[in-house]
């Protein structure tokens, strides 16, 4: 399969189970949850995106999408907080959602499979800081590259327990309003830490698209329709339409709603834990895989926090 035919999943929306019909009419299992355990295999198709629906299935445990060729993860991974098992090896991923990573941090996602994929090594990535490294302080502090590999030192408290580890972070990329990079930062002279005191008021552009995408029929709106309008906000008005189809885009900083992103950066994270499928603790001398996870803010003072 290329692509999932509209309407295949909805049905399972409403999928539920039932008691047994041979159960005694008082029971305690009889009150137990109707909710199924959900699972859906699509491993070794051609897959190159995800239709919407996947993503109302609020009851998904398993979800496999290995072996397609999916170049990215939609944001509205988000939706799936039931989701337990989850593989994405043998795609076209060069980079992975931030909301994935909250999955695993804040949902039941406890297995994560996602080797191999295009994902850039961290070796030969940009760093604009150094959060956990070899390196001693004044070599991170320099932004030179690690010296040796990754790895859980003795003394890291972090190593006593399973939660992904935050390893680096990428350079901010400013955004235009068209969401197109600006190819610098718009306050040179501004530290990181300080870009809190930059206006973070959205553009009358993107108060405008924020409320044609409340108006309750732009998703029913066809590429036909919309081309009825002025040229210049046609594609504006399909990027709205998207984000209501997808249920909002929430800022990976502020939570605010936002229809074109401002700011975007990656973040290196290790997740060996839950890629081995057991939250367990880790051993002291671990060796770190750090995998880049996608952020987006809404501001142009949504931009990653200095430690």
């Amino acid at each position: 399969m290329r692509t999932l035919p509209p309407g295949l999943l909805r049905p399972l929306q409403h999928l539920t189970k039932l008691p047994s019909v041979n159960q005694a009419p008082v029971c305690e299992d009889v009150f137990t949850s109707l909710q199924p355990f959900l699972s859906i295999y699509l491993p070794n198709n051609s897959l190159s995106a995800l239709h919407n629906d996947l993503f109302e299935l609020s009851n998904l445990k398993v979800l496999s999408l290995r072996n397609n060729k999916l170049t990215e993860i939609p944001s509205t991974i988000r939706r799936l907080t039931a989701l337990q098992v989850m593989n994405l090896s043998v795609n076209r991923l060069t980079y992975l959602p931030w909301e994935l990573l909250r999955l695993m941090q804040q949902g039941e996602l406890k297995h994560l499979t996602v080797r191999p994929n295009a994902f850039l090594p961290i070796e030969e990535a940009q760093i604009a800081e150094w959060h956990h490294s070899t390196n001693n302080k004044k070599e991170a502090e320099n932004e030179e590259a690690t010296s040796g590999p990754l790895q859980l030192k003795d003394e890291d408290p972090l190593s006593e327990g399973w939660a992904p580890i935050h390893v680096a972070t990428g350079p901010t990329v400013y955004l235009n309003m068209e969401g197109n990079s600006t190819g610098e930062s718009p306050y040179p002279n501004k530290l990181m830490s300080t870009a809190a005191t930059v206006n973070d008021a959205p553009s009358l552009r993107e108060v405008a698209l924020r409320s044609v995408g409340k108006l309750p029929y732009l998703e029913q709106a066809t590429d036909e329709e919309l081309a009825e309008y002025p040229a210049l906000i046609v594609p504006l008005l399909r990027q709205a339409r998207e984000v209501r189809i997808a249920g909002g885009q929430p800022c990976s900083v502020c939570q605010r709603e936002y229809v074109i992103p401002r700011t975007k950066w990656m973040e290196w994270w290790d997740f060996t834990p839950c890629e081995n499928g057991m939250k367990m603790p880790r051993c002291p001398g671990e060796k770190l895989r750090p995998l880049p996870f996608q952020r987006f803010g809404c501001s142009l003072s949504c931009v990653p926090r200095s430690h």
